[in-house]
Parts: C-alpha cells; sequence; structure tokens
C-alpha cells in the first residue's frame, strides 16, 4: 500500500511531494486511521442496522454498546498492524518487543473503547441519535487521542532506537 502512496505522491508538483516528506508520519497516520474508521464503521453500524431498534426496547441500549465493544476490537486489531507496519515502522523484532508493543497498543486504545461504547450507549442507545453522525463524531474524537497515546507512549521506543542509529 506505501509503494502505491509513494508513486501516486511522485506524480505530484514538487511542493506537495516536499510536504507529504516532512509530515509522512501525520498523513500516514491519517490514511490508515481512515481506514481503521471504515473498519470501524462496517463492524458497528452493519450489526445496528440489521435489527429493529423498536422492537427490541430497553435491550437496544445493551446490543448498540455491544456493537460498539466488537467493532473496536476489529479496528484496534486492525489498526495495531497497520501503524506498526507502516505508519510509525516499528522494529521490535523478538516475541517478547512484539507482545510487549501489542499489549501497549490495547491498553493504550482502552480510553476510545470507553469513549465510544459511552457515546454509543448515551446518544444512540438512550437518546436514538443518528447512530452514523455519533460515530463519525466519535471516530474524529478517538483518531486525535489515539495519534498522540500511539506517539508518545507505544512505539516511542522504535523512534528513540531510530534516532540513535541516525545520530551514529
Amino acid at each position: 500500500m506505501n509503494r502505491l502512496i509513494l508513486w501516486f505522491v511522485g506524480l505530484m508538483p514538487k511542493k506537495i511531494q516536499s510536504f507529504y516528506f516532512n509530515h509522512e508520519e501525520v498523513l500516514l497516520y491519517i490514511f490508515y486511521g481512515g481506514l481503521t474508521t471504515v473498519v470501524s464503521f462496517i463492524t458497528k453500524l452493519v450489526p445496528l442496522y440489521l435489527v429493529d431498534k423498536d422492537a427490541m426496547g430497553d435491550f437496544y441500549t445493551v446490543y448498540s454498546t455491544g456493537c460498539a465493544v466488537f467493532s473496536w476490537i476489529c479496528a484496534v486489531t486492525f489498526a495495531y498492524f497497520t501503524n506498526r507496519a507502516y505508519v510509525f515502522k516499528s522494529t521490535a523484532k523478538t516475541k517478547k518487543a512484539f507482545l510487549k508493543e501489542f499489549v501497549n497498543f490495547y491498553v493504550g486504545r482502552l480510553a476510545s473503547l470507553g469513549i465510544d461504547a459511552l457515546m454509543t450507549a448515551v446518544f444512540i442507545g438512550w437518546l436514538r441519535w443518528n447512530a452514523f453522525l455519533i460515530t463519525l463524531a466519535a471516530q474524529v474524537i478517538i483518531l486525535i487521542i489515539n495519534y498522540v497515546i500511539s506517539k508518545v507512549f507505544v512505539f516511542r521506543e522504535t523512534e528513540e532506537k531510530t534516532a540513535q542509529s541516525k545520530s551514529e
């Protein structure tokens, strides 16, 4: 996928290429975050739209929150592997380093699960607001929080090693 992106960037004027290479990490994070959002939307909204919320009554709040949790698991798994390989370019090679990174990524994403589940339960389940708009709003908030968490806590060691190797 990154080869396709680089090919496309190569077709752009030099100023745009320069902008891309100066902000590559953030732009790739936004791109793969967008794909993660698609995964999240599909795995959350398809189950929500397959049921009759009025017929489910009060159980709909529980069901919609369950859909948010299922969606979170799918999206975080997808995000971990794309962020690891393409955005932050992790150099973790050992099983121990991989597991530490994987666990830190999931733990860091618990905040996003809380935000998504709470917004889903309150605004979609309880208040019956538009599921698409609430999911979109939640994803924007989550995208920003998750970038900070990934940059500061999860892939920090990888970046420190990369900076060290460049200075040597």
